[in-house]
């Protein structure tokens, strides 16, 4: 099996705490060759606990001998290091979102327009959750679908991605209503299909970022509608996912599944998985297949992104 030679632009929460363990899990498929940061004493540190053959650099556009790369830095930089990947000939695999609006996802797009040969995997973890099947697998058994909740209650103030100044002054369009609104969306889409409409409200209620963190969204698929309701201000509240159909109910709570029709209930539980190597694997797989990503389609990511900035704006 070949090996694919990797370089990663970055040295954040999300290289050290996310990625590289995700790698480490796959060193059949991947051998960490560069680690590019604009801060060298970071890349250096990094690249000493990846292995000593790995290297160093401030400017990702020297890294040398690698295959792909892995792009894990603040949104608002996307491109700029998407082309530079492409002007190397690299293969790109880049964390979510896919930019910091949808202007410059546009661009995104059109610069991977300029470079067909190149794959550009834009890493939503969220729709390798195995929940999405089972919750597909089992839709038919409500009966036609009325409407959906979706409620996550998502404390951030003290956690350490809050702390990180390029989201407690966001770029990217409406801070934590992005940076982790994409995940919930691209589950909902992986599960209804396209949206038709969008429409909702978004406030600010917390005191540690300069963006909105509260926001109901109202959404119209072909085959239904509902809400997506999300808060990253309050230390408390409970998490659900319920699907109301003429039959009965689906819901999604604690890592199972329920169906209930009638006085007939079922539970199927949601087998744990490691979204982000999930997603190495599949980028793994497109590169090796020269394959278009489907699950990391950038379309898609534009799509995620483009919903949320519609309610924003």
């Amino acid at each position: 099996m070949k090996k694919l030679k990797l370089g990663i632009i970055g040295s954040g929460i999300a290289v050290k705490e996310l990625h590289l363990p995700a790698l480490r899990t796959l060193d059949t498929l991947y051998e960490v060759k560069a680690i590019s940061s604009r801060n060298m004493d970071h890349a250096i540190s990094l690249a000493n606990e990846c292995g000593s053959d790995v290297v160093a650099f401030d400017d990702p556009s020297k890294m040398k001998d690698i295959d792909v790369v892995d792009i894990a830095i603040p949104v608002n930089l996307n491109y700029d290091m998407i082309k530079i990947a492409f002007e190397k000939g690299w293969d790109v695999i880049c964390e979510k979102p896919i930019a910091e609006n949808t202007q410059s996802a546009r661009k995104i797009l059109e610069l991977h327009e300029k470079y067909p040969q190149r794959i550009l995997y834009i890493a939503e973890s969220h729709r390798h959750d195995p929940a999405i099947k089972i919750i597909k697998d089992h839709l038919s058994e409500i009966g036609e679908v009325a409407f959906f909740d979706y409620k996550l209650v998502l404390p951030t103030k003290d956690s350490k991605y809050a702390k990180t100044e390029w989201r407690k002054h966001p770029a990217h369009v409406g801070g934590f209503l992005s940076d982790g609104g994409v995940h919930h969306v691209a589950f909902l889409n992986a599960i209804f299909g396209k949206y038709l409409s969008v429409g909702g409200f978004a406030k600010q209620i917390s005191d540690f970022t300069d963006a909105y963190d509260t926001m109901i969204m109202s959404i119209k698929y072909e085959n239904g509608f509902g809400t997506y309701s999300v808060t990253y201000a309050p230390n408390y509240g409970e998490n659900e996912f319920s699907i109301y159909g003429s039959l009965g109910t689906l819901k999604m709570k604690n890592s199972k599944v329920t169906v209930v029709k009638d006085d007939n209930i079922k539970e199927y539980p949601v087998p744990p998985a490691n979204f982000f190597a999930e997603e190495f694997k599949d980028f793994y797989n497109c590169v090796v297949k020269r394959q278009k990503p489907v699950l990391g389609d950038p379309y898609l990511a534009f799509t995620d992104l483009e919903m949320i900035e519609k309610v924003i704006k």
